[in-house]
């Protein structure tokens, strides 16, 4: 029985400290090929790995500004926001220049279906095709997609707008935010 206690313990002891250095694959879209990293580090250093830094940044400027009141044409939190103001403040805080409406914002990179955009990136509504809003996804599951924007009822929300009979029938387009950076 002490030799099961003592095998159990070496194998926890080698899982343990085996991880510290574990291998990841990452998949870059654009070169279409699977790289292999040793460490976060080297992680961090690559295109994925900064664009995943700017989206993680992004939504952290944008949390940290849930509850601030609506207001139109608004693009700070003492003011308020309006939903393209929140993406504006929320990129120029972390260094990034980004058109101010939500129709240059859509102009300025390439459309996506908003199925396949992912955290950190911009979502589109609108009606008939016609732009009037921006939102910056922060998580996508099968039947939910949340969002941070700032309405003109709620000011800035963090909403699954799946959920929404309004906002749902709206969805358009995205695009990713780190298209908007080239």
């Amino acid at each position: 029985m002490q030799i099961i206690k003592y095998i159990g313990l070496f194998y926890a002891v080698t899982l343990v400290l085996g991880c510290a250095n574990v291998k990841r694959a990452v998949y870059d879209k654009e070169k279409r090929l699977e790289l292999t990293h040793e460490t976060k580090k080297t992680y961090a250093e690559t295109p994925a790995g900064k664009d995943a830094k700017i989206k993680s940044a992004i939504l952290g400027t944008a949390e940290k500004n849930l509850g601030v009141k609506y207001k139109y044409g608004g693009i700070h939190p003492k003011e308020g926001f309006d939903c393209s103001g929140l993406v504006y403040y929320a990129a120029s805080a972390n260094h990034i220049e980004v058109p101010r409406s939500s129709r240059s914002l859509a102009d300025a990179a390439p459309h996506i279906n908003w199925k396949s955009a992912g955290p950190g990136d911009l979502i589109f509504f609108g009606d008939r095709g016609k732009i009037d809003h921006v939102a910056i996804i922060t998580k996508k599951r099968s039947n939910e997609l949340w969002v941070i924007h700032s309405t003109s009822s709620r000011g800035v929300i963090s909403e699954n707008v799946l959920n929404s009979s309004y906002w749902n029938k709206r969805i358009l387009f995205a695009i990713e935010f780190s298209k908007l950076l080239h």
